[in-house]
């Protein structure tokens, strides 16, 4: 992989995830961090990880190194001038500890730039009081709500996943509540490799069919449309 990075200059951003990287080891993530930065073309990458959601102990555990190599490499891209950065997954407050607090105060303090993805999920998060309530907090910890997301269409979740109209009402109303910077942006992941779009971005939208159209000229040129389904419990009807 490294190799094929190295052959593609076109390649500037990169994800390191393969599931979640904080089941990497300190020594993988200080490897993997320095080949990256030795690479003239790459200028940004991210460890994707839900750790500090689920186990922010494990950045004030002195004994645990993790933390510490993503510092080393986030210090190492800053005197370099590239962007190394951390982005995790909170979908709801109740998430947010006063330990969570403790361990983002530490990552802000030593330079580590955290990014939040949340997904849109129903009776979860999909009231505008929880979502507001989610941003601020993670603002007010230094992490940046990034994106808000569209449920994807995959089996197995479809009691989970909420009209398009629910995500375009939330940026209505949150919009302009809190600083540009720490606003979200709310996304569709579209399938089919249509890349990730603002929800608001849509071409048609038919709410009666649940049916919501989007092109991607950029990715995949303007003749592809690619479509975002409404899950079947919030339609009126069934599609004939």
């Amino acid at each position: 992989m490294f190799t094929y990075i190295e052959d593609t200059p076109a390649i500037q951003d990169v994800v390191i995830s393969g599931g979640d990287s904080y089941y990497l080891e300190p020594e993988q993530i200080i490897e993997i961090g320095e080949r990256l930065l030795s690479i003239p073309h790459v200028r940004r990458f991210r460890f994707a990880s839900k750790g500090l959601a689920v186990s922010p102990s494990r950045t004030l555990d002195p004994e645990d190194t993790w933390t510490d190599a993503l510092i080393h490499v986030t210090n190492m891209g800053r005197k370099l001038c590239k962007s190394v950065a951390l982005h995790t997954h909170f979908n709801h407050p109740n998430e947010i500890t006063w330990i969570t607090r403790l361990a983002a105060q530490k990552l802000f303090q030593q330079g580590v730039t955290v990014r939040n993805q949340t997904v849109l999920l129903r009776g979860v998060n999909n009231d505008l009081k929880t979502m507001q309530r989610l941003i601020k907090e993670l603002a007010d910890m230094n992490v940046t709500p990034y994106y808000v997301f569209q449920g994807d269409m995959v089996r197995g979740v479809e009691d989970l996943r909420t009209p398009l109209r629910e995500i375009l009402e939330l940026e209505r109303q949150i919009r302009g509540t809190i600083a540009g910077f720490m606003t979200p942006q709310f996304m569709v992941d579209l399938p089919g490799g249509g890349g990730k779009r603002l929800a608001a971005s849509y071409e048609s939208y038919d709410r009666t069919t649940g049916i919501s159209k989007f092109v991607a000229p950029g990715v995949k040129g303007q003749q592809d449309v690619f479509e975002y389904y409404d899950p079947l419990w919030s339609l009126e009807s069934e599609p004939r």
